[in-house]
């Protein structure tokens, strides 16, 4: 699922900051955002930007420059960001602004002016998904190929918390589970009905770099031939979604020696045809990693799980879940890494795959873990 990376909300609540006269935090779906004191009241109509959103360098957003505009993406990136200790994730504008919005980024107004809540708007007014840099050596040439399956893209939970969190909060602990998000880049791994292919989050690669030498040390033969073979024998078309860490990604959190991939989803096709894989369930994807030879990603164990239980209101839940994030700590799982470093963030499914979120640490966004 493509992020709205700008959308139609209204602002849910409004709440004070302690020691702060100019400033307030307006509540935006379950994101706090800092805005100016007064220039909101609950149930008011707005634009909100979320974070990793990258803004066209307008005259509109010319109010961002000092605190947001990156020299290098020639663009304004939105990040979390702390004022007088209360944390800011997005960027709110009234709504009436949408028409001069849409003339200075499209030289024209092409819509209507009664957008309803949650109307995505990131392709209307181009807004482009920061995606941090991944630069560990040449990558070569590209493989055009159709996506047979889904992206990753997991949502956080201050999106998605009232169509989730009920949920959760009803289900009993062996319903779920969670694990923890690792700070790398995406990697893509399958066989399809035309192909063999090893890619990044977004291209599949021809030539050797990062990604195919990381896949490829985990199989004596190469990878190409381990999913061919399993087809051969099993009937079934394989492909793999993990993380890829290590030396050189992200300036390697988990302290790893080396480049190693994680896997967090599975994919089963009996065809190998664009849209014909289905998701594995956990002790479906962890059989498949066992039989592959494939590290996944760690696993949260049953007594250290977050309680959904200790309150029935969402609100909460996701206060709760953000302070759960923030101790979460990489060294538990990977002995190399930092005692302080802090983890990315969790990821929580149920077990049947059918409704997931992801709750990212701020204490990870605004330091880096540290």
């Amino acid at each position: 699922m493509s992020r709205k990376l700008a959308s139609i909300q209204t602002i849910k609540a409004i709440k004070p900051i302690e020691g702060a006269d100019r400033i307030e935090t307006v509540q935006v779906l379950n994101w706090d955002c800092v805005a100016k004191k007064g220039e909101y009241t609950v149930g008011d109509k707005v634009i909100y930007f979320e974070i990793d959103s990258l803004l066209p360098d307008i005259p509109a957003f010319e109010f961002l420059r000092g605190s947001s505009w990156s020299q290098k993406l020639n663009k304004y990136k939105i990040s979390t960001h702390k004022f007088k200790n209360q944390i800011s994730q997005g960027l709110v504008i009234p709504y009436d602004q949408l028409k001069d919005l849409m003339i200075q980024i499209n030289g024209e107004i092409s819509f209507t002016l009664d957008y309803p809540e949650g109307e995505d708007l990131t392709e209307l007014l181009k807004i482009e998904k920061y995606e941090p840099p991944v630069s560990n050596g040449a990558l070569g040439e590209i493989i055009h190929h159709e996506w047979y399956i889904p992206k990753t893209d997991e949502e956080r939970i201050q999106v998605c918390a009232e169509e989730v969190l009920p949920i959760y909060m009803s289900s009993e602990q062996n319903d779920w589970y969670s694990s923890v998000k690792l700070d790398g880049t995406s990697c893509t791994v399958g066989l399809f009905d035309d192909a063999f292919l090893i890619g990044g989050r977004n291209q599949f690669y021809k030539d050797e770099n990062m990604y195919t030498s990381t896949v490829n040390k985990y199989f004596t033969n190469g990878a190409k031939e381990k999913f061919e073979t399993y087809k051969a024998i099993n009937g079934v078309y394989v492909a793999f979604q993990g993380e890829l860490c290590g030396p050189g990604i992200q300036s390697n959190k988990l302290g790893l020696k080396e480049k190693e991939w994680f896997v967090f989803n599975a994919f089963v096709s009996k065809t190998g045809k664009n849209g014909s894989y289905t998701k594995c369930d956990l002790l479906y994807m962890l059989k498949l990693c066992e039989e592959f030879g494939l590290k996944h990603v760690p696993l949260i164990d049953f007594e250290d799980k977050f309680d959904f239980k200790t309150t029935t209101n969402i609100d909460e839940t996701v206060e709760n879940l953000l302070k759960y994030a923030d101790q979460i700590k990489y060294r538990k799982y990977f002995n190399e890494a930092s005692p302080n470093q802090i983890a990315e963030g969790v990821v929580f499914r149920t077990e049947e795959m059918t409704h997931s979120f992801k709750v990212i640490s701020n204490k990870f966004l605004l330091k880096g873990g540290e």
